[in-house]
């Protein structure tokens, strides 16, 4: 018998394919377009927040340097041999803003004893200061925000503090007392 060759063994393992595992590829995308929508929300909220305080400004910020024509015009009285009636309507009374609401300070840009100073400011006005801390945001300037009913309070704490950014209370702020957000030094 005819003596054959040792054989040699036989590999027949293959090596493994290596693959990326799929949370490798898959979630850096998934925080790429979580980014990009995040982004794109909060310039729309920036957005719409500045809209509103424009017209705010704009709404608050007193009369006008030229007066309109209407309300520079004196009647003229008519010739005429029937008298006129006098008009009867009754003067209209606006809803007298008072200082009897509270107001929260906050201080957004972290000088010390900014709130606490601006705070004095309210007290000394009549204003009863509750809250006093400092903010977390991104409020683009000083700002009174204010909860349903109240924008003539706080036009008058925003007249007392020197703010004309007059917004309403958003979500997270308080539904019974104005909020001043400081983004400002002063």
């Amino acid at each position: 018998m005819e003596e054959q060759p040792p054989l040699e063994p036989r590999d027949d393992r293959r090596e493994p394919e290596r693959r990326r595992p799929w949370h490798v590829v898959v979630l850096p995308a998934v925080w790429l377009i979580l980014g990009a929508l995040g982004g794109w929300a909060i310039i729309e909220a920036v957005r719409e927040d500045e809209a509103p305080a424009q017209s705010a400004q704009r709404t608050s910020t007193g009369p006008t340097s030229k007066p309109t024509k209407k309300a520079s015009a004196k009647p003229k009285p008519k010739k005429t041999t029937e008298p006129t009636a006098e008009p009867t309507t009754e003067p209209t009374t606006e809803p007298t803003a008072t200082r009897s609401i509270g107001v929260s300070v906050y201080n957004q840009i972290g000088i010390g004893g900014l709130a606490a100073r601006v705070a004095g400011q309210a007290r000394a006005a009549g204003w009863t200061v509750g809250a006093v801390a400092d903010w977390r945001g991104g409020v683009p300037q000083d700002t009174v925000y204010y909860p349903a009913g109240r924008q003539a309070e706080a036009a008058l704490l925003g007249s007392d503090l020197g703010i004309v950014r007059l917004m309403p209370a958003t979500g997270n702020m308080s539904t019974s007392n104005l909020t001043v957000v400081l983004a400002s030094p002063r």
